[in-house]
């Protein structure tokens, strides 16, 4: 399995695709304190001001902070604004 993944790997470095796009991971982008964008995400597990949880597709992703709200979002991407304090990532 390990010699499948090193030669997928060497064929995503080559074709010079991004790695989260080939491997399906989730970017988080942090913009300062106050804005958040997730991007491929799989659901909303939980929205409250004080914590939203996203489920990934390997893990889940939580932010944590004051007045957190979801400012835009589509099947493959997420805006989330307010005083962000922690993001934690879970497999």
């Amino acid at each position: 399995m390990a010699k499948g993944r090193h030669l997928i790997e060497n064929i995503v470095r080559t074709l010079e695709i991004p790695e989260d796009l080939a491997f399906g991971d989730t970017v988080v982008t942090l913009i300062g304190r106050n804005q958040a964008v997730i991007g491929n995400y799989r659901r909303i597990l939980c929205y409250t001001g004080d914590q939203i949880v996203v489920s990934a597709f390997h893990g889940k992703i939580t932010l944590s902070g004051r007045n957190l709200r979801i400012l835009s979002y589509t099947s493959e991407e997420m805006t989330v604004t307010g005083l962000i304090s922690d993001v934690k990532m879970d497999r």
